[in-house]
């Protein structure tokens, strides 16, 4: 337990012998002290500062002791701050007094100080006891909230991974069920991404992966969803979204893409890449009954994308009142 100039104790007594008295004992035991005058001002006072340790007078004008007990044990800040009631010997409710406040002991007058030294104590290494525990609390929770993050973003692109893309996909899917609302899915894959592996090495590869997400990132809503969905393949879930926006993000993210200039790890000359993707929509596509068959829309028409030459976007023909259209160097069928 630390000195004990390290504790604050504040004491509440009407009367100013018994508050001399209490002060004068413990600052020479070198506590921290401050004194109210009435219940009222113990309240101002340990709101204003709250304390490690609080002696209050059970009978007090205004508000008393056991008033301030109840009233300040309603907060959060001071349920680990012990309470010591003050009370008469011949106090004829003194046992109860336990029973029906949150007091967490009491020392009865007149004084005995060495009796006061041994509850004073006993409290302190109680405060001591709900410090570590709180600090043990918090050190859990800032614990559980990186690992709830860990949980929910890809490492590489600090995008939502794949995990947490399908949670909110589910999600989103019912949403726009219930509300008869679009919902429109992205896949995207970079070209060839397996090239820049072998040519240029894992680590400009990993580059690659986080600048590209952070190319997605910026071209896309603050209400979209951007994830890695696995290896060099992404998606982005537009709420509200029709497939035609859904085509011009992608579109954006393609174009942005093909002009940026990638680097990597120990690389020189710059890494120019490219990337392909595939829109989907419910509920245009009657086939689209769940969230897996969106990215099975979704993913089909990436497919046909990279099968048509890579480098292009291409819309599920049943996810837009258009014929299905591709975008990209070589647009054919495209809406105009």
């Amino acid at each position: 337990m630390p000195g004990n100039q390290h504790y604050k104790i504040l004491i509440a007594d009407d009367l100013e012998d018994n508050l001399g008295l209490l002060r004068e004992w413990l600052s020479s035991k070198e506590y921290y002290v401050r004194c109210a005058r009435g219940g009222r001002e113990l309240l101002e006072l340990a709101r204003r500062d709250p304390p490690d340790l609080i002696l209050v007078d059970k009978i007090m004008p205004e508000v008393d002791g056991l008033s301030v007990a109840r009233e300040l044990k309603k907060e959060d800040r001071f349920s680990a701050v012990p309470i010591i009631v003050l009370t008469g010997r011949d106090d004829t409710r003194r046992n109860a007094i336990l029973d029906d406040t949150p007091a967490d002991d009491l020392i009865t007058k007149p004084f005995v100080f060495e009796d006061v030294d041994t509850r004073v104590r006993t409290m302190l290494k109680k405060r001591e006891v709900f410090r570590e525990l709180e600090r043990t609390n918090e050190e859990l929770r800032r614990t559980n909230e990186k690992m709830a993050q860990l949980i929910q973003v890809d490492e590489k692109t600090g995008l939502t991974n794949y995990r947490s893309f399908m949670e909110k996909l589910r999600d989103e899917f019912k949403r726009a069920r219930r509300y008869n609302n679009h919902l429109t899915l992205v896949m995207l894959d970079i070209d060839h991404f397996k090239l820049v592996n072998d040519r240029y090495g894992h680590l400009a590869g990993d580059q690659v992966l986080k600048d590209f997400g952070a190319i997605m990132t910026r071209s896309a809503r603050e209400t979209d969803i951007c994830s890695r969905y696995g290896g060099e393949e992404f998606a982005i879930l537009l709420p509200q979204t029709s497939a035609v926006h859904g085509q011009r993000l992608a579109e954006r993210i393609r174009r942005a893409t093909q002009t940026h200039q990638f680097s990597g790890a120990g690389t020189l000359a710059p890494i120019q890449i490219t990337a392909c993707a595939g829109v989907a929509t419910t509920p245009m596509n009657p086939l689209i009954e769940t969230p897996e068959h969106l990215i099975q829309a979704a993913d089909a028409a990436l497919y046909r994308a990279k099968e048509a030459g890579r480098n292009r976007t291409v819309v599920d023909p049943r996810s837009t009142a258009y014929v299905e259209y591709v975008s990209g160097p070589r647009r054919c069928g495209c809406p105009s």
